[in-house]
């Protein structure tokens, strides 16, 4: 993890404009191909979700601005980001998990799908925070696969400190055409990621989405 000295930092001014704002969040949706995924884990009979994470993690932590997050009054850039991740127990509500993050998918494979069977057999909610204090190292993710969307919003809390911790969602894929699609939305702070950055993402999870064979190894 670094330190950033924002008084000498190339995008200051729009920092410090964003940063004024109650509310410094913006999300896009976009139309991802996963035909390549879909076929893969069909062929290795895997879970899509844990793929999907996955592949999602690698994406958003290619790109230093998602990285970035405003922690005790300071800007900081951590050198790996951490998926946190909900799952519906057997208890019909949800629970939200935390996960390291590691590069190697056998092993990331193996420790999420381990993670999310042991809690579903939950029959109660942890009496926990939902979102730990000061723990800003991950993503907030989590899907909706009973229906494809547009666009969505997510609940945003007034601290700055959360607000620069990306969220992301993906709904129901759908065929089309014989290519198989699924509505990816991400949503972060423009303290400090502009349209560049997140299409720069978008666009990195698309290309491992095109070579899953040498991605999920």
């Amino acid at each position: 993890m670094k330190e950033i000295d924002t008084k000498n930092w190339n995008r200051s001014k729009t920092y410090e404009w964003f940063k004024s704002f109650t509310n410094t969040t913006y999300g896009m949706s976009v139309e991802m191909d996963i035909t390549n995924l879909i076929k893969y884990v069909k062929k290795n009979k895997q879970s899509f979700f844990v793929d999907m994470l996955y592949i999602v993690v690698k994406g958003l932590n290619s790109v230093e601005e998602m990285r970035t997050r405003f922690v005790n009054g300071k800007v900081v850039v951590y050198d790996d980001i951490n998926p946190a991740f909900t799952v519906m127990t057997n208890a019909g509500t949800f629970e939200n998990v935390r996960e390291k993050n590691c590069e190697n998918f056998t092993t990331f494979y193996k420790n999420s799908s381990e993670l999310i069977e042991k809690t579903k057999k939950q029959t109660t909610i942890k009496k926990e925070d939902y979102n730990p204090k000061d723990c800003y190292d991950e993503y907030y993710i989590t899907c909706v696969p009973w229906i494809n969307f547009s666009q969505m919003s997510h609940p945003i809390p007034d601290n700055k400190e959360s607000q620069c911790v990306p969220r992301i969602c993906w709904g129901k894929y759908y065929c089309n055409n014989d290519r198989y699609k699924i509505m990816l939305n991400i949503t972060v702070s423009h303290m400090f990621v502009d349209g560049y950055h997140l299409a720069n993402v978008f666009n990195t999870i698309q290309e491992l989405l095109n070579d899953i064979k040498n991605v999920l190894i």
